[in-house]
């Protein structure tokens, strides 16, 4: 029962390890998770004087298999409940391989939400001994129920608080998954209130990433930008290096940029695109490719999706990736 008087918690689960069991064939659902955490959320709510709410997605989300809609499903469910019902926080529980994808497109979707939203999830099932469920789960009911309303999204996990525009995955199997290798950036502008009033578009975005590598050919770009996404991240080298003696290389990055946005971040853990340090990365933006500063891959894909579902494009488009929003790039 909820007591109006207390603040309460709504807990989203959506799918992931948490809230399976070991099977004939491996690690499958478990029909009696929903039970079990109600339990569990009740455990970790009664001490603090907090009431709770359980809402499950259905049919639950494997992560791998999140496409690009599952952000903007999840973002629709949270602003639906907490318009209803009015909790203290929000604790999403999601699937670790693409958890920090959701966060970071939650962090531009659910900006203006007012309550603050914790993703977390489990490495290991949710009745696995000495596995990381319960603690994972408490550690996000906790920080969402103590944060400040207006509080960007995080991610809850393996004893770590991360801001969700700076978070990887980059771990495995580790009970510490996940990471954030850049301190969220001082000064953000937030997301201005135009772009929160246009988000009207019916479709996802499709944004997607392509990454160079030693071999790569311009037909290889163009055939990724041929299949018809909305909007192209490219994992460069360095300070945004690309392979652009490569004959045809320029023709077809020119080409792409023409057709659709395209952002440029590093494929380092750390540093930044700096287009004014080498010739190649300097032609880069001559191209037509948006200098994406340190912005994680995460960070980058989310809030070009959310600005292309905003009706941006162009020279606006390329000032909103520049700008640092939520904290998500420092330079």
């Amino acid at each position: 029962m909820v007591d109006g008087s207390r603040p309460a918690v709504l807990v989203l689960a959506t799918g992931g390890t948490i809230g399976m069991r070991v099977g004939e064939h491996g690690l499958a659902p478990d029909p009696g998770f929903p039970e079990a955490l109600k339990d569990l959320v009740a455990e970790i709510c009664g001490p603090l004087g907090a009431d709770h709410r359980i809402n499950h997605l259905h049919p639950p989300i494997d992560s791998a298999n999140a496409d690009a809609d599952t952000a903007r499903r999840i973002a629709r469910t949270v602003g639906a409940r907490v318009r209803t019902s009015g909790p203290r926080g929000v604790v999403v529980l999601h699937g670790t391989d693409t958890l920090a994808y959701t966060a970071a497109r939650l962090a531009y979707e659910l900006s203006d939400l007012g309550t603050p939203v914790v993703l977390t999830g489990a490495q290991h099932p949710h009745g696995a001994e000495d596995g990381d469920a319960r603690s994972n789960l408490s550690l996000a009911v906790k920080t969402s129920l103590r944060a400040r309303r207006d509080a960007p999204v995080s991610i809850a996990f393996g004893r770590r608080l991360l801001p969700a525009v700076r978070a990887t995955k980059h771990q495995a199997e580790a009970i510490e998954a996940f990471r954030a290798e850049r301190p969220l950036a001082t000064g953000a502008t937030g997301v201005p209130a135009q772009l929160r009033a246009r988000r009207d578009r019916l479709s996802p975005a499709r944004v997607i990433s392509f990454r160079f590598v030693p071999g790569v050919a311009p037909g290889d770009l163009r055939a990724i930008a041929g299949a018809g996404p909305d909007g192209l991240v490219l994992e460069c080298y360095g300070t945004g290096n690309a392979p652009l003696g490569t004959p045809g290389m320029r023709e077809a990055l020119r080409a792409v940029a023409a057709e659709l946005p395209v952002v440029a971040i590093t494929q380092c853990a750390t540093g930044s695109v700096d287009f004014g340090r080498y010739a190649v990365a300097k032609e880069m933006r001559a191209l037509g490719v948006i200098d994406g500063g340190d912005m994680t891959l995460e960070a980058a894909l989310g809030k070009l999706a959310f600005a292309v579902e905003a009706g941006l494009s162009g020279s606006p488009l390329g000032s909103f990736m520049q700008l640092n929003v939520l904290g998500e790039r420092s330079t």
